[in-house]
């Protein structure tokens, strides 16, 4: 099968073409033909060797999370439409490539109202964003500081927050100025310190500062990532998905009884079904910035790196 792929990891990483052999499914295995495979930040730094243990990944490497595609064989309907999220363990495939062989249970069927570019934008980071809130534990009514809403995790965040009956607050003017958050449901806020302003102006009992918001969820790191801990009240939730803020010895250690938490996106067949209900009931909404071909991933990965991309870039095999 076609696939990009890299011979070596971090310093000059480079995607060429490779054909690779395709892997017959064994036993609660499944077959896929991608027709559609988002690019991904966690693409950027699996090529770049930031992950500790990328000396132990099989070269060629082919990088890939995100799956949408037909079963062709294996322990699935054939010819089903599905969307699956690779989990990219040190062996495994990505999903730049024709085909994909992957455990039945990392499969969900594909939403019927959304195309190939579109479903292949949800794997992984609406994954990311279901874990997340789960680890958030929030209730209906509760607020949820969300520091970069514009990202893929991000949105799909403040969009399943919402749904659940969630306030999502951004620190993005950006956003706001674009007409807020999905649904202009979204309340505008400044950083922490800055006072909370609403559409009306400020917010009233919201305050501003420390500990003024029931949680957040830090998609970035760096200083926005301290100023979305300092806005968390005492006792509140904060999560991350930036490893060096979580990490014993990183950035944050707990105190006023917040203990942050790392989310990592685990693939699950029954998480993505939930999502791709989700997303056939309009709660959710894709994003696809730019469609290119497979092979032209490198410019695509360099396109996503140089930054300013609003939404997702997808590859069509």
């Amino acid at each position: 099968m076609r696939a990009m792929a890299t011979d070596r990891v971090g310093a000059g990483a480079t995607l060429r073409p490779h054909t690779l052999p395709m892997r017959e499914p064994g036993a609660g295995e499944v077959l896929i033909k991608v027709m559609a495979t988002a690019v991904s930040p966690a693409d950027l730094g699996m090529l770049a060797g930031r992950y500790r243990w990328y000396d132990e990944l099989r070269l060629p490497l082919v990088p890939g999370y995100d799956v949408a595609g037909v079963v062709e064989a294996g322990d699935w309907e054939r010819g089903a439409a599905v969307i699956a999220s690779t989990g990219h363990s040190r062996t495994q495939v990505g999903s730049y490539a024709e085909y994909v062989t992957l455990p039945a249970s990392y499969v969900a069927p594909k939403p019927a109202n959304l195309d190939w570019a579109e479903a292949a934008t949800l794997p992984l980071a609406a994954l990311t964003a279901h874990q997340a809130l789960e680890l958030l534990d929030l209730h209906p009514g509760q607020s949820l500081l969300v520091n970069a809403p514009r990202g893929a995790v991000g949105r799909f965040t403040t969009q399943l927050a919402q749904a659940a009956g969630i306030t999502v607050l951004t620190p993005d003017a950006a956003v706001v100025g674009a007409g807020g958050l999905v649904g202009g449901a979204g309340v505008p806020v400044g950083e922490a310190g800055v006072p909370v302003v609403g559409p009306g102006g400020p917010v009233v009992g919201a305050g501003g500062g420390v500990g003024w918001v029931d949680a957040a969820l830090d998609v970035v790191g760096g200083e926005r990532a301290r100023r979305a801990f300092a806005a968390v009240r005492d006792g509140g939730a904060y999560v991350t998905v930036v490893p060096e803020f979580w990490v014993p010895g990183g950035q944050f250690t707990p105190e006023r009884g917040i203990t942050p938490q790392l989310v990592r996106a685990e693939p699950s067949g029954a998480r993505l079904t939930a999502i791709s209900r989700a997303a056939e009931a309009g709660q959710l909404t894709a994003t696809v910035a730019k469609t290119l071909p497979l092979t032209e991933a490198q410019q695509a990965l360099d396109l996503l790196a140089s930054g300013g991309v609003r939404g997702k870039i997808v590859l069509l095999p």
